[in-house]
């Protein structure tokens, strides 16, 4: 069965927070940054922001948005994958999405945050690192409630071309 990547859709959304919540509870993260799960069609719904989801028939299998921060930069949020579906080129593919929504919506850098957590996100650190997204320390930023925050995370960029 093929995989499909689209936008989030209205019937979509209850399924997609089930999903969410099981990564976290799967990852044992800090549920005060689960918010605006309940509905991610509504989170994502600015002009410059998108929210997609990866599916192998009706099963949800993966997910990931971007959010706008300003002008020139956008904000990865919500990027999981399932378990049985780490290391299978899925999250690659997902990226290359939200990258391709971004350059058109003419972003320049793309900042993401992951949890520093006792299950440590090393997968994540080294997906991140392979696709060039680089290591810095952003300054508290009122729409990236993570940046205030900087025990608990790790915080990322790239600079798009």
């Amino acid at each position: 069965m093929k995989i499909k990547i689209a936008r989030i859709k209205e019937e979509d959304i209850k399924e997609a927070y089930r999903f969410c919540m099981g990564i976290f509870n799967e990852m044992e993260w800090d549920k005060r940054f689960a918010y605006e799960l309940k509905n991610l069609k509504d989170f994502f719904k600015g002009s410059r922001e998108v929210f997609f989801l990866a599916k192998k028939g009706h099963k949800i299998i993966g997910c990931g948005g971007l959010k706008e921060l300003s002008k020139n930069k956008g904000l990865i949020k919500r990027f999981y994958m399932a378990q049985e579906f780490r290391g299978e080129g899925l999250a690659e593919e997902m990226l290359k999405k939200i990258k391709q929504f971004a350059k058109k919506e003419d972003y320049k850098t793309l900042v993401l945050d992951i949890f520093e957590n006792k299950k440590d996100n090393i997968r994540a650190k080294r997906f991140f690192q392979k696709q060039s997204f680089i290591v810095f320390n952003p300054k508290p930023e009122k729409n990236w409630r993570e940046t205030g925050n900087p025990e608990l995370f790790e915080f990322r960029k790239l600079d798009l071309k």
